[in-house]
């Protein structure tokens, strides 16, 4: 039995495929704002597929929310329709005034919470609009293609990307899928598009172990991670030929690797996300994929495209232009080794951490640049690298004046009541910043010579619980 409110999702989705498909068959053309991360390029390929096949003419903008002023002059580009994918929602008051109100045609596909308004030029797809939470239920990728699948049947051949969206955007928990994202991959499953199986989360499944070891971040193995050779003689060890991958073990061999990892790793090994990162489920697209078919690995490398300024080099790659690999795969190698300096950071600086009754916080150096600085800290409580009995804000000053931001929580202390999107929202307004997201990532912008009084606000509103106004997508990005 389908809960009813993922039946009112779908629902809605059969409502904005009509107002979407209506555009396909006359001569519109079509701009899109998509967001930069792993989700937002994901979503965005699969909207260019349906788009391309009804041969209707788009382009693309890969970024951050806009801003008001950047919306203003989306009104004056004359396009017939104008899509927010993985954005939107937050902006709603800067769209309703300077594209709404001139006439033009908006489809929002988002899952960050907002009231959205009713509008005859508006159409949207939002989990919290049917009583479901965008940061489990379903991500932007999931969203989009939720709507193109009722456009056209034949694109359930792109389910996959709709879970490799969930993934990047961390709704893949220890008891597995939530919401529409479980009832994707479901079916993703029993069409034969997505196959599954147990072992070691690590990218570079198809490289020398010693070698896949030595690259990981995700989780960061502290004396493995960037020491080959300390990779090379834990191999030995366990007499597995040095040219073996990760794809070669057998289940008993690979069990064993994780045993030695895992002993390796000492006290962090105590730490449940670090062990639930390492090994768990592996998904593997079997169509419709450019590079590598482990889901896992299709998100690093789109988190490392839109985390280094490339997006359109992981976009291609969604869309199936497999010249474009080569560059993506450098990217990833780059990404890895600047996350590798700051984790290392991280790791070489706990004292730096201050603690307060309701969060951990830090403020990083250059180290940390500041577009890794959500995904760093993701990564070093994945990793046990730093505590996670509540949520961890790191900073990082991006001149002179202003600090980026970054907070993260986990599903447990979600579930907890904690909600660090509305909290970093109301606190970075009280000091005349802006920020926000969702309950277990977001993001802020706020002056850098307030930073004393941020911190004592959040604090409190992390206390209160409960926030009065509705935490919007970042104009930041988490």
């Amino acid at each position: 039995m389908i809960p009813a409110e993922i039946r009112k999702f779908y629902r809605m989705a059969e409502e904005a495929a009509a107002f979407f498909k209506a555009h396909l068959m006359g001569r519109s053309r079509v701009r899109i704002i998509t967001h930069v991360d792993a989700d937002g390029i994901a979503a965005a390929g699969v909207l260019a597929r349906c788009l391309h096949a009804y041969d209707v003419p788009f382009h693309i903008r890969f970024t951050s929310p806009l801003k008001p002023a950047e919306i203003m002059e989306l009104g004056n580009e004359g396009y017939d329709l104008f899509i927010f994918v993985d954005q939107g929602s937050g902006q709603i008051s800067a769209i309703e005034k300077f594209l709404l109100e001139k006439g033009c045609d908006v489809l929002i596909l988002d899952h960050h919470p907002s009231e959205l308004p009713k509008h005859r030029n508006l159409s949207y797809l939002n989990p919290h609009a049917c009583g479901l939470n965008g940061a489990k239920d379903v991500s932007a990728a999931g969203v989009v293609y939720s709507l193109v699948e009722r456009v056209d049947a034949s694109f359930t051949r792109l389910i996959g990307h709709a879970i490799t969206g969930a993934i990047g955007d961390r709704q893949e928990f220890y008891s597995g899928f939530a919401g529409v994202n479980e009832t994707l991959l479901k079916r993703a499953i029993d069409l034969g598009l997505l196959c599954t199986r147990t072992g070691l989360k690590l990218i570079g499944r198809w490289l020398p172990i010693a070698e896949c070891l030595a690259m990981s971040i995700r989780p960061y193995l502290h004396g493995l991670s960037y020491e080959l050779g300390a990779c090379r003689s834990l191999i030995e060890e366990l007499k597995i030929p040095p040219e073996t991958t990760l794809e070669e073990l057998d289940e008993t061999s690979e069990e064993k690797l994780r045993d030695a990892i895992i002993a390796r790793m000492g006290a962090t090994a105590a730490c449940e996300s670090f062990r639930r990162t390492l090994w768990g489920t592996i998904y593997r697209m079997t169509r419709e994929v450019v590079g590598p078919p482990n889901v896992h690995e299709q998100v690093a490398v789109l988190d490392a495209c839109g985390k280094l300024g490339k997006p359109q080099v992981g976009f291609a790659l969604t869309v199936g232009d497999r010249t474009m690999l080569p560059e993506a795969m450098e990217t990833l190698r780059t990404y890895q080794e600047k996350m590798r300096e700051a984790l290392s950071w991280f790791a070489a600086n706990l004292t730096s951490f201050k603690t307060t009754q309701q969060m951990h916080y830090v403020l990083t150096s250059e180290k940390v640049d500041e577009s890794l600085l959500g995904e760093a800290l993701a990564l070093a409580m994945e990793s046990g690298i730093v505590p996670t009995d509540r949520p961890v804000i790191g900073m990082v000053e991006v001149d002179a004046t202003e600090l980026k931001v970054s907070a993260r929580a986990t599903p447990d202390l979600a579930m907890r009541g904690v909600n660090v999107g509305q909290a970093i929202a109301k606190a970075a307004k009280t000091v005349g910043g802006e920020g926000g997201g969702h309950d277990v990532s977001a993001a802020a912008r706020i002056p850098r010579d307030r930073v004393k009084e941020f911190i004592t606000k959040l604090d409190q509103s992390l206390a209160e619980g409960d926030v009065d106004e509705p935490s919007a997508a970042s104009t930041i990005g988490v």
